[in-house]
């Protein structure tokens, strides 16, 4: 049990802006990052606390009927080692705000915006990553928002039969979960193992190919959706179009390129989805060993990497994209 006395009381304001990213402050001589707010002052309420802190912190004036109390949230303080923070955690609704016209101010030296599910959580504060977030996947309606899920795949099997099982799991998790299947429209190999099991399962399915590919990719003519293209540059833009979200399955050159590409669109920003590595039988070891080395060598930054998650399993992948 807390004693009273290693407990610090606090109010904070979580700020989500068009990419459904909190905002996190870090203050002077820290290294971690946390939400705006800070201890109350004599005979304040924790709304008007929190108001305080955030106009102190980044200069925003909030009112009261902006900040809507998501919870009250008990985890290991950051910046006081053996103490447990307390927070009264308000939700703040601000319309028509230019996010870039918000500067640290007084004791906080650097703000991070970081997105709770797929973000990057290095040097954020143990109530953001243990309570918060989580609750904000729980009771935001946006964070539920991946309906569809483009799965990038070989047109082969592989040598392993867990590639080919791992496809049929994918497809039908599909169906269960009323995701859509967006991929590229041919029954070879592992997309045809993805496809079948999700239109067996009732999944909306959309397939995207090139018309010089519907005979080697048999074209899978069963899906909801089947539409034929003029090249590649088409269908992967078609593809990234139409999915919240995107992952790679075992596959070949193909597979990679469609990886790479939907990887660095995310990092030069032209989409901020979610991209998944399905590291079946530890089938992508070896691009990941690579990767870091980009990152090691200095080829590619840490931002790189956000947005990118590497999941072992089925279940895994759609608890990241369900909340589940």
């Amino acid at each position: 049990m807390t004693s009273s006395a290693s407990i610090i009381r606090v109010s904070a304001a979580v700020f989500i802006n068009e990419d459904l990213e909190v905002l996190t402050v870090r203050k002077r001589g820290t290294e971690g990052f946390m939400l705006p707010g800070g201890k109350p002052e004599v005979g304040e309420s924790a709304e008007q606390t929190a108001r305080r802190e955030v106009l102190e912190e980044i200069g925003i004036n909030l009112q009261p009927a902006q900040l809507k109390h998501l919870g009250t949230f008990r985890q290991q303080a950051l910046n006081e080692p053996g103490m447990t923070v307390e927070a009264e955690v308000f939700l703040a609704t601000v319309e028509g705000m230019s996010w870039l016209k918000v500067h640290p101010q007084r004791e906080i030296e650097q703000i991070r915006w970081v997105h709770p599910r797929h973000g990057v959580m290095e040097n954020q504060a143990p109530l953001n990553t243990e309570e918060v977030f989580p609750a904000l996947l729980k009771l935001v309606p946006d964070y539920s928002s991946v309906e569809s899920l483009a799965v990038f795949c070989g047109s082969r099997t592989g040598e392993n039969p867990a590639y080919a099982q791992a496809a049929r799991e994918l497809g039908q998790r599909l169906g269960q979960e009323g995701i859509a299947l967006v991929y590229g429209g041919g029954r070879a190999g592992l997309m045809g193992e993805v496809s079948d099991a999700a239109v067996a399962a009732g999944a909306e399915t959309y397939g995207v190919i090139p018309a010089f590919l519907q005979n080697a990719e048999s074209a899978h003519h069963q899906l909801t959706h089947l539409e034929i293209v003029d090249t590649m540059h088409e269908r992967k833009a078609r593809m990234a179009q139409l999915a919240d979200a995107f992952v790679a399955l075992p596959g070949g050159p193909g597979t990679l390129e469609e990886f790479f590409e939907i990887w660095t669109w995310r990092y030069l920003g032209q989409h901020n989805k979610p991209v998944f590595l399905l590291n079946i039988n530890s089938f992508w070891d070896n691009l990941l060993i690579m990767m870091e080395g980009l990152k090691h060598e200095g080829f590619a930054a840490e931002a790189y990497f956000e947005g990118l998650t590497v999941v072992d399993t089925v279940d895994q992948l759609l608890q990241e994209i369900t909340g589940k």
